[in-house]
């Protein structure tokens, strides 16, 4: 009798037989993005396409054309200015990051899995921004390029830098970004995967051909020494953190080569040297013998962990190491990390439960494993939080939990699904917050609500982020009078407050550092004319799309605001471009924004045009 298996044999090899050679060789085909699975920031709003990541699905709108264009996908920041604005947040553990610091990622997928063979990203405005190449393999993440951010000029260009062979297919790519070279905004068009497609009877074809006078094939960039280390240690279940994962038992470890005179040295003063160690400099401390395993276990040396910069291969399993070691933890970043259920909530409860008691600090920015149970988790053990980040988390509902935190002098909820009832009893719990970011959050119904509950309730507030929140009005903003320390303040695309700039008047004066009023229309020269003088320390200034703004005001701001640094005046209609130029050599202490748009393409305006109604 014929096996199961034998059975299965001859049914494949006869289903073989009925194609021919041709049909079932390996084709090289080329592939637009089908879909964005995951994104950290985007210029645009969860109410509209412009601006957004899901401008990355499908062949280009804009190439070859250069230019500011509302088709195309583009991140939240650029240059340095936000790592200068007082809601900057500092690194929990400096010595982790990267040789190559990375800011925004997005994630993208393709209709069929091939072996990659390159991968080309059309970049239509600031192009020089993408550090690295990621590909989702069978188990693991592969890295198929790293390089060092290099601002490329005002010219579009699809970057194809040469990228590493993987001996598994992929359908699934995750661009890395660092903005800081950037003099503006970056904007992506489109990316496309080359790659031999798994035999197989169906050919796909696409139409597109990149093959154009526009493409510009990038020299190979030339690899840090770092990065050998990186691929090698390409994934920390195994190898980065091999003893973190499954720390080397103690009879498994030898008693090591002879240390010399560093024996001599007292424990305490081991451990101060080892405290600037980066996690995987740590975890080989711990392999080399049973001495330096003790004390590179101690758990002085785990009152930061930042595995952000090991997204792509942390798993659960890390997490029940570490909680052996965390007796004293204060500060945790896991953002980006769990992708693809590479973490499971439960493991982080657990992990919050054993080793979140002293919990001051906890990043979990861009996680799909935050689910309500770990929101549960954070507010019945870590009591002591001062600063808690969870940008661009969907998978919660029980958002009011939160109100049980009563410390905190950070919420970060940029891009969440929090309503405004959660967000404002948050707000009364915690009356000394001083940063917070709503942002984005399409489900707060009533942004006036939350802006008064800030006003009546936290006078030491120093920042806030109203970005994109088209239900705060007037009356809200005027609330934020209260708060005399207020440094911070970004209303941008807040439509609905853009009737008229009165409001202005009424923002505590003294402190305001950054001020971002992009398209706000109503805002006139009365209006920042009332504010100039009660804003002497202003280094960040943001009219972008501001209509009505005059060349006089502008003089009148860049005279009086001896501290200015920053100043967009983007699509302000009335500013002339010899202007700017004049203003630039007055005054080249400022580094004066100006974007445009190409005349000669043929798509739909600029979303700044368009009725309140449509953005």
């Amino acid at each position: 009798m014929q096996s199961s298996s034998d059975l299965i044999f001859s049914l494949l090899r006869f289903k073989d037989d009925d194609y021919s050679d041709e049909e079932t060789e390996s084709q090289i085909i080329e592939q637009f993005v089908q879909n964005v699975e995951d994104f950290s920031s985007q210029y645009g709003s969860e109410i509209s396409a412009s601006y957004t990541a899901c401008n990355l699905r499908g062949p280009p709108s804009n190439f070859p054309d250069y230019g500011d264009y509302p088709q195309a996908f583009v991140m939240r920041t650029y240059g340095t200015w936000w790592d200068e604005a007082p809601s900057v947040q500092r690194e929990y553990m400096p010595q982790n990051a990267d040789a190559i610091c990375s800011q925004d990622f997005v994630e993208v997928s393709f209709q069929r899995a091939v072996y990659p063979l390159e991968v080309a990203v059309f970049e239509t405005y600031n192009p020089g921004a993408l550090v690295r190449i990621w590909a989702l393999g069978s188990t693991s993440w592969v890295l198929l390029w790293e390089g060092e951010p290099d601002y490329a000029g005002d010219t579009p260009r699809i970057f194809s830098p040469p990228i590493r062979q993987m001996n598994v297919s992929t359908r699934i790519l995750r661009l890395e970004f660092n903005h800081r070279l950037l003099p503006y905004y970056t904007e992506l068009d489109a990316v496309l995967l080359r790659g031999k497609e798994p035999a197989r009877r169906v050919k796909l074809k696409n139409d597109f051909s990149y093959s154009s006078p526009f493409y510009k094939k990038t020299q190979p960039v030339v690899e840090k020494g770092s990065l050998l280390n990186r691929v090698i240690a390409s994934n920390l279940h195994e190898t980065v953190v091999p003893s973190m994962v499954g720390w080397p038992k103690e009879k498994s470890i030898d008693t090591g080569p002879l240390l010399g005179d560093f024996h001599r040295l007292p424990d305490e003063t081991i451990l101060c040297v080892m405290k600037y160690l980066d996690m995987q400099s740590l975890c080989r401390c711990a392999q080399v013998n049973r001495h330096f395993n003790r004390l590179a276990s101690d758990a002085i040396l785990y009152r930061s962990i930042d595995l952000r910069p090991y997204w792509h291969c942390v798993r659960s399993q890390v997490l029940l190491t570490l909680s052996m070691r965390c007796k004293f933890l204060q500060k945790l970043d896991l953002s980006w990390c769990g992708s693809h259920r590479m973490i499971q909530p439960h493991y982080v409860v657990n992990f919050l439960r054993d080793s979140g008691a002293e919990l001051t600090h906890l990043r979990l920015n861009c996680c799909k494993f935050v689910d309500n149970s770990v929101l549960r988790a954070i507010v019945d053990t870590s009591a002591y939080l001062q600063e808690l980040c969870l940008r661009s988390v969907v998978g919660c509902s029980d958002w009011g939990l939160l109100a049980i935190l009563t410390r905190l002098k950070r919420l970060d909820l940029y891009r969440t699904h929090i309503n405004t009832t959660a967000a404002v009893s948050i707000i009364m719990s915690n009356p000394g917050l001083e940063h917070l970011n709503v942002g984005s959050c399409k489900m707060i119904s009533s942004m006036d609500d939350v802006a008064i509950a800030l006003g009546v309730n936290c006078p030491a507030l120093v920042s806030v982020d109203f970005w994109k929140s088209y239900s705060l009005t007037a009356v809200g903003i005027r609330a934020l009078g209260n708060c005399a320390n207020l440094q911070e303040l970004d209303v941008g695309w807040c439509l609905q407050a853009g009737g008229s700039g009165e409001w202005l008047a009424s923002l505590a004066g003294g402190e305001l550092r950054k001020l971002f009023l992009g398209a706000l229309r109503g805002v006139s020269d009365r209006d920042l004319r009332t504010l100039v003088p009660r804003a002497p320390k202003l280094a960040q200034l943001d009219l972008l799309g501001v209509r009505a703004v005059t060349p006089d005001i502008c003089a009148e701001i860049l005279a009086e605001c001896r501290e200015l640094r920053l100043l967009d005046l983007s699509f302000c209609d009335q500013i002339m471009e010899s202007q700017v130029i004049e203003w630039r050599r007055q005054y080249p202490h400022v580094s004066i924004k100006r974007s445009f748009q190409s005349p000669n393409l043929n798509t739909a305006p600029n979303p700044l045009f368009l009725a309140p109604s449509l953005e």
